[in-house]
């Protein structure tokens, strides 16, 4: 159950409280952040996808040219191109991108898609139920591909081949799979293939129950992948320093969306009350359980995540509580996507990575 600390990688240098526009790509950030992410001690990169993203396969290209050790976590929609197809293009990004150490740096992280009508827009019109089926009968086309010394035939319910192999292989024998989700779909369908299970930043008290599924139900076929939590963090040399941070980010916010009319000034008020008004819903009742919310309270028409918010204990505290339900990969971000890179690096990787590893000791 290695540990290991993820990035996130953009196209462009956006944050949610700093937009960018969708289509402005920008490859010196790209390069330069997988870069930082890379000094900073970080293992491996997310690359997310959906229906209207830039496909995950060329940003990972890019960045793995300008990096040496870091790899890779590609989301990618099974449905949209033939698995075997699929395991061949991995397999040679596998290969170009081996490190130092001759091992290859590409992970695959299936993303089934939650939402239909989202899955619609790429012409996708199946059910959720089926479409973690057909995932699930992907994963295992693909290690076929990987794994086959000789082409193969294949009879599925979704696919059907003949002949199929692949002159390129991964150097490590196959490229791991990263499976997220918490419905009961997600949940069955993974536990038989998933080298690595995802939840998404869910309390801990919400994510044991939900591990411990996944681990019972992936020892029936004998399997026992490893456990990840997406986890966003606002985090200060000192609890003075985070709640500074946060206060800031929260007052940029509320003037942007008075500004831009999301929030208007009422009759006979002030800018400066509009934006003290705003400020103050944002701040009430901004804690919901460990998380804070005040940063999606802002009404700027953006997906805004809460984070865990404090000093580098108190945020230690709840990435250990995370360790605790089995999760010993994370996923680490904050608002800024170099600068927050930066100061997970140098404050939280290397005493989360030292928790979870000496945990792991102190079991076996």
């Amino acid at each position: 159950m290695p540990f290991e600390a993820i990035g996130i990688l953009h196209w462009n240098d956006y944050s949610e409280t700093r937009p960018k526009p969708f289509d402005v790509v920008e490859p010196d950030f790209i390069a330069r952040c997988a870069q930082v992410h890379e000094e900073a001690g970080f293992d491996r990169l997310l690359i997310a996808n959906s229906a209207h993203r830039p496909d995950s396969l060329p940003l990972a290209t890019w960045a793995a040219a300008a990096t040496t050790r870091i790899k890779f976590m590609l989301a990618h929609r099974p449905g949209f191109i033939a698995p075997t197809m699929a395991a061949r293009m991995f397999a040679m990004l596998d290969r170009m991108s081996a490190g130092p150490d001759g091992q290859g740096r590409a992970g695959v992280h299936i993303i089934t898609g939650g939402d239909d009508a989202e899955m619609e827009a790429d012409g996708d019109f199946l059910t959720k139920d089926v479409r973690y089926r057909r995932s699930a009968e992907y994963v295992d086309v693909m290690r076929r591909v990987w794994q086959s010394d000789a082409p193969f035939d294949h009879e599925g319910e979704f696919y059907r081949a003949r002949g199929a192999f692949a002159h390129v292989r991964p150097g490590g024998g196959a490229v791991p799979i990263f499976w997220g989700g918490s419905s009961e779909w997600a949940i069955a369908q993974g536990a038989k293939v998933a080298d690595v299970f995802a939840f998404p930043g869910f309390a801990p008290e919400v994510v044991q129950p939900l591990a411990a599924d996944v681990l019972a139900r992936a020892a029936t076929h004998g399997r026992r992948p490893d456990l990840l939590v997406s986890v966003k963090v606002l985090v200060g040399a000192s609890k003075a320093d985070a709640w500074d941070r946060a206060r800031g980010l929260l007052e940029e916010l509320s003037a942007e969306v008075v500004d831009n009319g999301r929030a208007p000034t009422l009759p006979g008020e002030s800018r400066a009350a509009a934006i003290a008004r705003v400020l103050a819903q944002a701040e009430q009742d901004s804690f919901d359980g460990r998380m804070w919310t005040g940063i999606s309270r802002v009404p700027t028409g953006r997906a805004t995540i809460p984070c865990v918010i404090g000093s580098v204990d108190e945020v230690m505290d709840t990435l250990m509580a995370y360790h605790a339900c089995g999760i010993t990969r994370f996923i680490l971000s904050g608002y800024e996507p170099e600068a927050d890179a930066r100061m997970i690096g140098r404050l939280l990787i290397p005493r989360l990575r030292e928790g979870v590893e000496g945990m792991a000791q102190q079991v076996f």
